[in-house]
């Protein structure tokens, strides 16, 4: 919602530019109509560019980053996208309840996890381990479940290979979460902090 909000004061401040460029240049005669209306445009873009820059700049700033450090992570977000989408894919193929469950958990953790870095950058130094192993591993491990699952095969070794894929899964849901309580973190301190002074400045406030 803030960066759509970003999006639509910079769409009407190069719109503006634009508008105030060409009539200026319209009223003063200088021009024809065609040639006023390009220099518009062009002084609309480069302003739009410009601003861009500027609120990417702030941003950083804000989350403490340098460019090429938002650059390497917005790559491996870009990655983490693509493996999500097909560890979704997984979640509706398989036939067991359990791993059912299993997978879906897998999906909301990591969609959950994603969603807070793509919005908080900084947070991505906490769990490295998710977007390099835990995704990785849960992506793998849930299509090579689903598709053993779906052969016609009752051998032994094919059952143990699903019941041993089965606890990995669940050791794996405990890894996100563990990554999830990592990226939350500093957030948990800073709301018990909050929560501490709240207590204290109540207990103050007590009449006696």
């Amino acid at each position: 919602m803030k960066k759509l909000s970003f999006s639509i004061i910079r769409f009407l401040l190069a719109f503006s530019v634009t508008m105030i460029l060409f009539l200026s240049l319209i009223i003063s005669g200088t021009t024809d109509f065609w040639f006023s209306l390009l220099i518009g445009i062009l002084g609309g873009v480069l302003s739009s560019l410009v601003i861009k820059w500027c609120q990417l700049r702030l941003f950083l700033k804000k989350c403490g980053l340098n460019y090429k450090e938002y650059i390497y992570i917005q790559k491996n977000l870009k990655e983490a996208k693509i493996k999500i989408k097909r560890l979704q894919k997984t979640q509706f193929k398989v036939r067991s309840l359990g791993a059912f469950k299993q997978i879906f958990e897998l999906n909301r953790l990591s969609k959950r996890i994603f969603t807070i870095v793509t919005k908080q950058p900084n947070k991505y130094y906490q769990c490295e381990q998710f977007f390099f192993h835990h995704l990785d591993s849960a992506v793998e491990l849930s299509e090579k479940y689903t598709f053993l699952s779906t052969q016609p095969l009752k051998e032994d070794h094919v059952v143990e290979s699903l019941t041993e894929t089965k606890k990995t899964l669940q050791n794996l849901n405990q890894s996100l979460n563990d990554d999830l309580l990592k990226v939350l973190s500093e957030d948990i301190d800073t709301l018990n902090f909050e929560l501490d002074v709240a207590k204290r400045n109540n207990n103050l406030n007590i009449p006696k």
